[in-house]
């Protein structure tokens, strides 16, 4: 069985050769989709005699736009999907016995991921178990030409079970600068691809998204890091809009701008109370849970 890989890799991002290493044992083929590779990290691409660079414009904003292009070229009739800072779980690729007769079984496979940002695993805030497609039939996905896409699928999905030994490595950013840029990119692209964007539309997204990871999605846990991906997450949306309101040549179309804004940190106070109250209640109740077994287990002893 042919399992052909693909990466879409631009400029020379440093966990690339850990990538291709993880799955060294596992593919027949390594497409890698160039965007603007350096000479010489080229070269040292190209002594892995199962890679096979294909030349993609400079002005491609991110890689969902390629993926079926790329697929198109390969030649197995599985394709493994990589982005270039993702170390594979050797562990579970390794176990090609039951991995195969899986493959015999299903179609489409999910791998948690476990994502790095800022130097730490974030292991609440909605960034895990981050489930991600990336091993499947050929003919059983077909991805979207857009940003964030949601692919067509056809076929047995399978899960793996969201273990770390089962997880895709994921470097997401080692920094504020590597989020920042990312984010800028994607709300470009994002507001160019919008028909209608108001601000209240913005704001609504910005609380929901605030809300969902940090409380929600229990990004406190997380510390700082969990508060400063929540704030950096909402900011997102502003930017959407105001790239939105740059298109329309900054059109003074918003009426009543401080009412539209009150609403907006009205709800997100109310909201994160009503979260902040019924997390203390939950913990609390989950503390004397621990209480009462801990004391049952020494009466039984």
């Amino acid at each position: 069985m042919k399992i052909s890989a693909i990466i879409v890799v631009k400029n020379n991002p440093p966990h690339l050769f850990e990538t291709l290493e993880s799955i060294r044992n596992f593919v027949s083929e390594i497409i890698i989709g160039d965007i603007d590779i350096g000479n010489d990290y080229r070269k040292k691409l190209l002594e892995n005699k199962k890679v096979r660079i294909v030349q993609l414009p400079s002005d491609i904003p991110f890689a969902d736009l390629v993926k079926e292009d790329l697929k198109k070229q390969a030649k197995g009739e599985y394709i493994l999907y990589l982005d270039p800072d993702e170390i594979y779980p050797s562990a579970t690729l390794r176990t090609s016995p039951s991995l195969t007769t899986l493959m015999d079984k299903y179609d489409i496979f999910y791998f948690p991921r476990k994502n790095i940002i800022f130097g730490k695993w974030i292991e609440h805030s909605r960034w895990w178990p981050d489930y991600q497609l990336r091993l499947f039939k050929k003919e059983s996905v077909i991805w979207p030409r857009q940003i964030h896409p949601v692919p067509k699928t056809r076929g047995k999905e399978y899960r793996f079970e969201a273990k770390q030994e089962n997880a895709i490595l994921h470097y997401n950013y080692d920094n504020l600068d590597q989020y920042l840029e990312k984010a800028i990119r994607y709300a470009k692209n994002e507001a160019q691809l919008r028909d209608n964007y108001s601000l209240t539309n913005a704001l609504n997204d910005a609380r929901t998204e605030f809300i969902s990871r940090y409380f929600a999605g229990n990004g406190f846990k997380d510390g700082m890091h969990g508060f400063a991906l929540a704030i950096l997450q909402m900011f997102y949306y502003f930017l959407v809009y105001f790239y939105f309101w740059e298109r329309k040549k900054y059109q003074n179309s918003e009426i009543n701008i401080p009412v539209t804004y009150q609403g907006f940190v009205t709800n997100l106070y109310y909201e994160s109370s009503f979260w902040h109250d019924l997390k203390i209640l939950t913990f609390g109740v989950e503390k004397i849970k621990s209480k009462l077994k801990n004391t049952l287990f020494k009466m039984l002893k």
